[in-house]
């Protein structure tokens, strides 16, 4: 079953995004990661501190990713990698690639932190207020599901929404359209919302 592949790194100092050092290190990884998967990958940065960059793809199985985790080449870009930048998060999420809003001006990225035992109430939710706000972000999709690599009983929900910019997402949280989209939290424990616009590596 195809699955997809989020990560989250930090770039180490004295790195930033325009380091000639990473623009060529995740130049390569997009290239291996493109060949080995058949599929295209992607790197954002946040917008809110982009020393962060993420990487969003698609494989056709959590085992091909895994033997491409064990191959030489990928050996060969963690060691070229080591001083340059951290892998703060790395895991699947049961998610067509596809319908990702990957060529939106700006990307949310939020990360919902499930309360245990209540995955099934909260996707039910979900489905009854993901109109609200997709009827906020316009012609850009909304994509959600669930990490598939996580502590039995947790539930961690990974959704992207596309914007024009920040402050129109911005404008959706102070809406009075948000406190019906808000009903989610009762269900949550914890969750955090990021942008990202689209790195050039």
């Amino acid at each position: 079953m195809p699955v997809l592949e989020f990560a989250i790194y930090t770039l180490r100092p004295p790195h930033t995004p325009a380091s000639p050092t990473v623009r060529s290190l995740l130049s390569n990884a997009l290239a291996a990661l493109n060949s080995a998967s058949g599929h295209s990958f992607i790197l954002m940065k946040q917008v809110e501190s982009p020393n962060t960059i993420y990487l969003v793809g698609t494989w056709d199985s959590i085992s091909a990713h895994n033997s491409f985790l064990a191959s030489a080449e990928n050996q060969k870009l963690l060691a070229d990698a080591k001083d340059v930048l951290n892998v703060d998060a790395m895991y699947h999420a049961e998610m067509d690639g596809s319908v990702v809003p990957l060529a939106a001006p700006v990307v949310g990225v939020g990360r919902h932190h499930v309360k245990r035992g209540m995955k099934e109430g909260f996707e039910d939710c979900f489905g009854r207020v993901r109109g609200v706000l997709r009827g906020f972000t316009g012609g850009w999709e909304v994509a959600g599901g669930w990490r598939v690599d996580e502590e039995e009983g947790k539930g961690e929900w990974l959704l992207f929404t596309g914007w024009e910019s920040v402050a129109q997402h911005e404008e959706f949280g102070r809406s009075e359209k948000f406190k019906e989209y808000a009903e989610i939290k009762g269900f949550l424990e914890g969750f955090e919302v990021r942008h990202a616009v689209k790195y050039e590596a």
